[in-house]
């Protein structure tokens, strides 16, 4: 399957699908993240709310939520319905790498540009735990199968 879009004016960072495999999204360097339609072959959303690049996204397991993070130091939750942000996450004092969720959905893991690794509560929208691997970058964050495992 091809999916012609306009070309981007910022290069994309990344991409992930739903759970469905009719929607595609992509962050981008220009702030933004935008959802396609891969059906229609169309744009449905674009997502603007970060103040700098965003660098990762993911989607919630089995939901409508899409997770973004951002050189601007946060995590932000968007409902892809509406196109509004449900929930924004601060607490990393450097540009966030990666964000992944844990397969309950019930937690998120994010990485920096300095080593720190935090796993957020999402209903309490709260840090759980931090873990510094400084001086060196983390690049990505993964949970295993079970989700209580990073």
């Amino acid at each position: 399957m091809r999916l012609n879009v306009q070309r981007p004016l910022s290069p994309s960072v990344g991409v992930a699908w739903h759970h469905s495999g009719n929607f595609l999204a992509s962050c981008s360097m220009d702030n933004s993240s935008k959802l396609f339609d891969v059906v229609s072959e169309r744009c449905r959303c674009t997502f603007r709310g970060h103040s700098d690049s965003v660098n990762s996204l993911t989607f919630l397991p089995y939901s409508n939520i899409l997770c973004t993070c951002s050189a601007d130091k946060t995590i932000s939750m968007w409902d892809i319905r509406t196109g509004l942000c449900a929930q924004t996450f601060y607490g990393h004092v450097n540009a966030i790498n990666n964000v992944e969720f844990n397969t309950q959905g019930t937690a998120i893991a994010s990485c920096d540009a300095y080593g720190i690794v935090k796993i957020w509560d999402v209903r309490q929208v709260v840090e759980i735990e931090t873990y510094d691997f400084e001086p060196h970058p983390a690049n990505s964050v993964k949970f295993d199968t079970s989700g209580a495992c990073l």
